[in-house]
């Protein structure tokens, strides 16, 4: 088959700053290419260094500053009337339409993210093309009918079972129009460093993820606080910036400010964002890793990045994220700081209990590997 990739307009497909969507669909084209198939990805680009997998067009979408002010009002007026969700969306919209009508062969499928309204483009473009999008978390639309979307899409792919379910309730979209494709994890990067189970005298903790209190590094902050002035030894390191690109005047962010404080009063290190090639590296350095994301987070790719890297996982047991643990991670209610507590002291005092739930991570990262996910998507693509 050949397979298209359209990428969001607000990501680069970059492992410098592109984002989650960028990262699977890396290792989703990766995956199916060594299966035998033919990958294109449609992208907006910039400076930084582009993946080398699939054969990649750029595609035009714009900021704000990009636009002449004249220009900006009238494509705002034309979001506004036709209740696009992306804002400036036209020149997306035109510029992926044009590349698609440009793709020779034609693509048997097109695969976009997050979007409830490109599909009835893209069947225009490409009419004897599959379309499908792949959820990566409750996404909201402006449209107040679907119809047109719905039309146009052969099927819906979620990140998890959660989003299938609250995708279907909130539109109202028959179950059989979905298919459940977990996200995967890199095991060629992502492993435990030698000896990871030996116990050290510090525990080395780890959030990493966009700087957001939905995701809840206050918590890990916090905790490892309460840790520290009962006398254990224990560190932290935080990863990770407002967003993957622009992160230049992050102190400007009220919640930023608030977590250098915290993160000031344990001696934290703050490695700012990381780049997808050195993130391994970073994961295996650690032994505990947060995932306490006060939001149903939809899947959590990091959970799974964490775990085949040697961390034992304290998740927030909403969302999408029991489903991403595979019961491989002691789970508590991040809205109950005591219980956090109370879970990351057993692991910083119990070595046999940290040993198990390292050793569970990794056991349960392994049954998660791209390949496995290419073939689930195939079978989602192409049923027999």
């Amino acid at each position: 088959m050949h397979i298209c990739f359209l990428n969001a307009p607000i990501e680069y497909y970059s492992p410098v700053s592109g984002g989650a969507v960028a990262t699977i669909i890396m290792q989703s084209a990766q995956a199916l290419q060594c299966r035998g198939h033919e990958v294109t990805v449609l992208t907006i680009t910039n400076e930084d260094e582009i993946y080398s997998v699939g054969k990649v067009i750029p595609i035009d979408a714009r900021r704000r500053e990009q636009i002449h002010p004249l220009t900006r009002k009238f494509v705002a007026l034309a979001d506004l009337v036709q209740k696009w969700d992306w804002p400036y969306y036209l020149y997306y919209l035109r510029s992926f339409t044009r590349a698609l009508r440009g793709l020779n062969p034609q693509p048997d499928v097109v695969i976009v993210f997050n979007d409830l309204i490109s599909p009835q483009y893209i069947k225009r473009a490409v009419p004897n093309t599959k379309v499908f999008v792949w959820l990566q978390n409750q996404q909201g639309t402006r449209q107040k009918n679907l119809s047109k979307t719905l039309a146009a899409t052969t099927g819906f792919l979620t990140c998890s079972a959660y989003i299938r379910e609250w995708t279907a309730q909130k539109y109202g979209i028959p179950l059989d129009k979905f298919s459940v494709v977990h996200s995967g994890v890199d095991l060629g990067a992502f492993y435990p460093r030698p000896g990871y189970t030996a116990p050290s005298e510090t525990l080395r903790t780890l959030f990493i993820g966009r700087i957001d209190p939905n995701k809840g590094p206050d918590i890990a902050a916090d905790a490892v606080g309460v840790l520290q002035r009962e006398g254990l030894s224990i560190t932290l390191t935080v990863a990770g910036g407002l967003w993957f690109y622009g992160n230049e005047n992050q102190m400007a962010d009220p919640f930023f400010r608030a977590l250098t404080g915290k993160m000031e009063a344990v001696s934290a290190v703050y490695a700012g964002h990381v780049t997808r090639h050195d993130v391994p590296a970073l994961l295996r350095e650690h032994d505990v890793a947060f995932v306490l994301s006060r939001a149903n987070e939809p899947f959590g790719l990091v959970a799974l990045e964490n775990m085949a890297s040697g961390c034992a996982v304290i998740s927030s047991d909403r969302g999408g994220l029991p489903e991403a643990c595979g019961g491989a991670a002691m789970l508590a209610d991040p809205d109950d700081f005591e219980a956090v507590v109370g879970i990351l002291r057993r692991l910083a005092t119990q070595p046999e209990l940290l040993r198990s739930q390292k050793r569970r991570a990794v056991e349960r990262a392994s049954f998660a590997s791209w390949d496995s996910v290419s073939e689930k998507l195939i079978g989602a693509l192409d049923p027999k």
